[in-house]
């Protein structure tokens, strides 16, 4: 006996092949919480859609699930790794940015290393991130965490590979502590190549190792924007006090926007009366336009002070 609800994911499923129909939200919010039978449906409907509308319902599916946490396209988005356009691969992984389930590991390390597409291995390598960070913190297998220290390691030691794809890869191996840790962040940082150099500061914050502030607090004088916005957050996720004034003077002074508000954002990070004092002073040395980013600060400390204080 067929149910009510089969035909109408039918009918969800010729709407989603169909390039010519608008993807509307409440079609695609069909494809939350997938039962074997409609997961399996869509997995044949897929091999008929063009790669614009694949592309289009992963990317779509995102922003659904950022709206509404109640949806889940977990089903949606395994199904994209697979995929043969690229760009839908690595959309698939960002997707699976909540996802927690140790399945993932093999398959993003698998990627990491074999994947064609840079892009590809890029997103496999921050996707790996989320895990490191279980794993410092104890949660994963041991067995898990071997595996992902050596896949990260493997790619962001491999000098043939992308730049991109190494810098992340390195900055996902900052969780994992270690001296071989420390000594490959410190192995790139003195390569001649700015990208691979940001990432090993961004590394560096992942450490939460103050060994690293002095090293990330002189990037603050770096000609390079992007690099100085690496140090910022780095300092931030380090939490020291010593970094505190330095962080200040780049809220106040720094010529770039985006580092300015990575400064105080660090500051937040930092926490304590220190910070609070600093981010009191920007308010009134500071640009107008840092107001905001510096209330968010504030409130964030008086939360890690009280977290029944209302925001």
């Amino acid at each position: 006996m067929t149910s009510e609800s089969e035909p109408t994911f039918d009918l969800t499923l010729e709407d989603l092949i169909d390039e010519m129909k608008r993807l509307s939200s409440a079609r695609l919010a069909e494809l939350s919480n997938l039962d074997i039978e409609n997961a399996l449906a869509l997995a044949d409907a897929w091999l008929e859609m063009v790669m614009q509308r694949r592309l289009a319902i992963i990317n779509q599916l995102a922003e659904l699930a950022m709206d509404n946490v109640d949806l889940n396209f977990d089903a949606v988005n395994k199904l994209a790794l697979t995929d043969d356009e690229a760009y839908v691969r690595a959309a698939a992984i960002r997707g699976l940015a909540e996802y927690e389930g140790r399945d993932l590991i093999p398959f993003l390390a698998d990627m990491l290393h074999n994947d064609e597409s840079a892009e590809a291995r890029r997103e496999a390598a921050i996707g790996l991130g989320r895990y490191a960070l279980e794993a410092e913190m104890g949660h994963l297998r041991e067995g898990d965490a071997e595996a992902l220290r050596d896949a990260l390691a493997e790619s962001a030691a491999d000098v043939d590979e992308d730049e991109e794809v190494r810098a992340r890869a390195l900055e996902a191996l900052g969780a994992l502590s270690g001296e071989d840790t420390d000594n490959l962040i410190e192995s790139i940082y003195d390569e001649d190549n700015m990208t691979l150099k940001i990432g090993a500061v961004d590394a560096m914050g992942r450490t939460c190792n103050d060994l690293w502030l002095p090293t990330v607090l002189r990037e603050f004088a770096s000609d390079v924007p992007e690099m100085r916005l690496a140090a910022a957050a780095a300092a931030g996720g380090i939490g020291e006090d010593a970094a505190i004034e330095p962080l200040k003077r780049i809220a106040i002074m720094d010529v770039d926007p985006e580092v300015q508000q990575a400064a105080i954002h660090a500051l937040g990070e930092i926490g304590g009366d220190m910070a609070r004092v600093a981010l009191k002073s920007i308010l009134y040395e500071g640009d107008d336009e840092l107001a905001d980013a510096v209330q968010e600060a504030l409130a964030e400390i008086a939360f890690a002070d009280d977290p029944l204080t209302p925001l």
